[in-house]
């Protein structure tokens, strides 16, 4: 099993790095390879370090110096540094691409990119405009990434219409669960990350009714 696993690293790509060979192993069995990053770099990285699922090392360190020099840049020329838009901008840039944001797991972690030419803030601006109050910037297909025509200013209650489905959800509608110790259908909402509870149903119908109200009262 682990020669398989050393065979099937070989030539994978895991963000800027490309394995080149196997390096050996070290404490509590970890493995390390030998990788190529896209800046020419080459340096022995510890495996479990590369997978996407629970790594920390998506380049040598040239991602991350790239993404604060231009927000460096951005900051001295474009003087909105301190607007919603900007900061819609720079959020939407560090989940994709920066491992240590708390997000960063249901972006990057699972390939959404965003578009190079939105790695420069000037040109965010000039195809989505100024963020209006209350929006921010919305994917209309979760399953790609950012760029002009994959995205939107939305408002909450439609970026939350709009995300996936969580993996234990049974119902195929967000916010519907079945509740097995009561047996009854459970509609929820979460408002400022805390989860309210808007009673329980006899079908999944009443409880989906629930949880548009919900919607009505709480986001909009």
């Amino acid at each position: 099993m682990i020669i398989v696993a050393k065979i099937e690293m070989l030539g994978k790509k895991f963000g800027r790095w490309t394995v080149l060979e196997y390096a050996g192993s070290g404490k509590q069995k970890a493995t390390y390879w030998k990788c190529l990053c896209e800046c020419g770099t080459v340096r022995v990285v510890k495996g479990i370090s590369l997978r996407r699922s629970s790594g920390n090392s998506m380049s040598c360190g040239c991602l991350q110096k790239e993404v604060a020099k231009q927000q460096g840049e951005n900051n001295k020329t474009h003087g909105m540094s301190k607007t919603r838009t900007y900061n819609s901008w720079m959020h939407m840039v560090m989940r994709c691409n920066n491992i240590k944001d708390k997000n960063y797991y249901r972006y990057g972690g699972r390939g959404i990119k965003v578009c190079d030419r939105w790695l420069i803030f000037e040109n965010f601006l000039k195809d989505m405009g100024k963020c209006p109050k209350k929006l921010t910037v919305e994917r209309k297909d979760n399953n790609l990434g950012y760029f002009k025509e994959n995205c939107i200013w939305a408002t909450m209650t439609d970026q939350v219409r709009n995300r996936r489905l969580l993996k234990n959800n049974k119902t195929g509608i967000n916010g519907v669960s079945w509740h097995k110790r009561i047996e009854k259908y459970m509609a929820s909402i979460t408002v400022k990350y805390k989860q309210i509870c808007l009673g329980y149903f006899n079908t999944i119908k009443e409880a989906e009714k629930a949880r548009k109200q919900g919607e009505l009262k709480y986001w909009v």
